[in-house]
């Protein structure tokens, strides 16, 4: 006979997750058996399920059992004060525990703009019978109301209204009872009556007793479908729906209704039909405070923040002269955190409070302050580490981050600048094939049957004269000076290297002299970084730094004037912060491997429903280029992207692995034309001497014969003896 709890808390959650509400406090009065308890862990189960969080439960014993009630309901409301919903749920509540309820809670402002009530039947139902005009107008304005419907258009329960009427009102009036229309239960009650009386007719058809015969009555009452069940009051057969109410002046106004298994519906005759997971389909409605403005759930959060960063840009609190209020807070990661609230829900509202960063107040201690619950949400450069998420939960990083070494860098020696291009196994390789090809052509030269003069005098001589062909090929064509074959095709190899080796170490110089490399200054014996951050920590215990070894430093600028003093050697910086240190400082670059951290996040208590929900809006802001926006507006750069570091190695100089090819080819073409040279001079060599062993005996034989030749011009030929 009466409504389903599991009903009544799918609606509630429901109607709570059409809100986008993710902190809710139940209030309930619970009774000697601990009842109402399991349907409160029911709720919590169910709001989970749609992503929202318990934040407290305000149990009340039983009223009669309360001696001071009003002290005792207004401890309790001042305890949920302390949290951050603002979204009250009254799941079960006597007409007493009502009233003074709600009248502590308008007492403690509770019920001002920005707060939601929401109240199952047991109180929506006491605004039909018991709460007369004036306390609904006074205490009860806004609150939302949860009835199990009832169709009241039917002839029968338009009779029975007539008829409760007239005799409440009869029986009443003269006790000053100025209520007189039924509600819910006096309907259930009504059906109640009705059951037992046709269970009573059918036991005396039966010759059996009452209880056998109610389990088998079931009928469509004033209520709905009724069908009682011995020992469990529950529906069966049917489906549970509520009407939604909200408050407005000394009643009350229907905005809609909700059908299990369904969802919501505006009107009554649309109950037919599917109805809607989304509250548009309600009527406007009126909040607490006198406001059509929906609420955003949550108390006004308070936000920490560091009063300055080190680093300009990212977070800075400027208060106002006269009065040393806040008078505003900037910066890069504030806009961010402006951006994800505005996406997420543009009614919630929040203050900042801000902290001084000094050598006794870290950003560690910052976060620390949120598991203190001093603050809900700590927001700036803060970079999540597993020591940190032990007190807090942390959103999706709005920026990568990690720690990077800072070196100082010096010219090198411009005089040695022409020789960079090439590394020195390169020219040692480049020299040693000259002078190979220097030997080789003075060979070819001056053992060539045809070989210019100068190649057969003076040593010196010889020395120019092969130093002007090898150097011809450079600048001009030697044409036919070269008078041997071999020594051309020498040539030919040298000329393809130095036309390939010139034009790559004309292009490598040029790169070298525009980006006027800079060499890095490596001593990490001193290093200095952010006092206030984690990383004197992460340089004592992960890089094994000696406390002493460690510096300091307190703002960006003394980063510069430190390494000209001398007093640090080595800056240990993060990522972002190293990308702004560059981009203003010159002759500075990052040395050595970067250790990788967690990003930029914020962070807000441990298992706030909160943190998925700004991660969710920090990586659409990532995903559609707002935060690369806000970088460019407060940097000028981008924070997320960062070259390759430098190891001091110069990867510039070209080396023997680029040209090994194209030497090997000269050396193998030079060799084989002197092998191939020394083969045809022997033969050559051979040859003529055979020849000259054979002249002697071909000329003794002409001399015999030549007499006895008759030629009739014989006068006119020399004979050569």
């Amino acid at each position: 006979m009466s409504y389903s709890d599991n009903a009544l808390v799918k609606c509630f959650s429901s109607f709570v997750a059409s809100y986008k509400w993710r902190r809710v406090i139940v209030l309930y009065e619970d009774d000697e058996f601990g009842t109402v308890s399991g349907t409160a862990l029911q709720l919590a189960c169910e709001l989970q399920k749609v992503g929202t969080q318990l934040d407290y439960s305000a149990v009340f014993p039983p009223v009669d059992s309360i001696s001071d009630l009003k002290g005792t309901v207004r401890s309790e409301l001042s305890r949920t004060r302390e949290h951050l919903a603002t979204v009250y749920i009254v799941l079960r509540s006597s007409a007493n525990l009502t009233v003074t309820l709600f009248q502590e809670a308008i007492a403690l402002g509770m019920m001002e703009q920005g707060s939601s009530w929401l109240c199952g039947p047991d109180v929506a139902t006491l605004l039909d019978s018991t709460f007369n005009s004036s306390f609904i107008l006074k205490y009860m304005q806004g609150v939302i109301g949860f009835q199990p419907y009832v169709n009241e258009s039917t002839n029968e329960y338009v009779t029975f209204y007539s008829d409760f009427q007239q005799a409440f009102k009869s029986e009443y009036e003269k006790w000053g009872e100025i209520v007189f229309n039924p509600g819910v239960y006096a309907a259930r009650a009504y059906d109640a009556v009705q059951a037992i009386t046709l269970a009573a007719n059918k036991a005396n058809m039966n010759n059996n007793s009452l209880v056998d015969n109610l389990p088998s009555i079931n009928f469509v009452g004033l209520s709905g479908y009724f069908k009682p069940i011995i020992g469990n009051v529950e529906e069966e057969n049917g489906y549970s729906a509520f009407r939604i109410i909200n408050v407005v002046g000394k009643s009350y106004k229907e905005i809609g209704f909700w059908l299990d298994g369904f969802g919501f519906y505006n009107d009554e005759s649309q109950l037919n039909l599917p109805g809607s997971t989304f509250l548009q389909q309600l009527s406007v409605v009126f909040w607490p405070g006198g406001t059509q403005i929906s609420p955003g759930g949550l108390r006004k959060l308070r936000i920490g923040v560091p009063e300055k960063s080190t680093w300009d840009g990212f977070v800075k609190v400027e208060y106002d002269n006269r009065t040393g209020n806040v008078k505003s807070v900037s910066g890069f990661c504030i806009d961010v955190l402006t951006a994800a609230m505005n996406r997420l829900n543009s009614l919630i509202t929040y203050e900042f409070v801000p902290f001084a960063i000094t050598s006794n107040f870290s950003y560690s201690d910052l976060v620390n302050q949120v598991y203190l619950k001093k603050i809900d949400i700590a927001v700036g450069d803060i970079t999540a580490t597993s020591n940190r998420s032990e007190k807090a939960s942390f959103t999706e990083p709005f920026v990568s981050s990690g720690l990077a070494m800072i070196i100082p860098m010096k010219r090198d020696n411009m005089g040695l600048t022409l020789i960079q291009p090439f590394t020195p196994l390169l020219w040692v390789t480049i020299f040693t094939l000259l002078f190979y090809n220097f030997g080789a052509v003075w060979y070819l030269e001056r053992n060539h049957e045809k070989a210019d003069e100068e190649f057969h005098g003076p040593w010196y001589r010889q020395l120019g004269a092969t130093f002007w062909i090898i150097g011809n090929t450079i600048f001009q064509s030697y044409g036919d000076k070269v008078g041997n074959f071999y020594t051309k095709t020498v040539i030919i190899s040298w000329l393809l290297v130095v036309l390939i080796v010139s034009n790559c170490f004309t292009a490598n110089l040029s790169s070298i002299l525009v980006t006027e490399k800079l060499k890095p200054v490596v001593d990490k014996s001193i290093a200095g970084c952010d006092g206030a951050s984690f990383v004197v920590s992460y340089l004592e215990k992960v890089l094994n730094f000696k406390p002493e070894n460690i510096v300091p430093i307190k703002v960006q600028a003394e980063y510069p004037t430190a390494f000209e003093n001398k007093t640090i050697t080595a800056a240990y910086i993060e990522l972002p912060y190293v990308r702004v240190f560059l981009s203003q400082n010159d002759n500075y670059a990052v040395y050595g491997e970067t250790q990788t951290l967690g990003g930029f996040s914020f962070a807000l208590p441990k298992g706030d429903p909160m943190t998925a929900d700004l991660s969710k809006q920090i990586l659409a802001l990532l995903e559609d280029g707002t935060i690369k926006q806000l970088e460019s507006k407060w940097f000028s750069i981008s924070l997320s992207n960062f070259g390759t570091a430098t190891n001091g190695v110069d990867r510039q100089s070209l080396g023997l692995d680029v040209f090994w090819s194209l030497l090997v080819f000269s050396f193998g073409a030079s060799l084989i034309t002197l092998i191939t040279f020394v083969i045809h001079k022997r033969v050559t060599a051979n040859r003529k001497k055979k020849e000259q062993q054979v002249a002697p005996i071909m000329d003794e034989d002409e001399m015999v014969q030549a007499p006895q030749i008759e030629e009739p011009h014989a006068q006119n030929y020399e004979i050569v003896p």
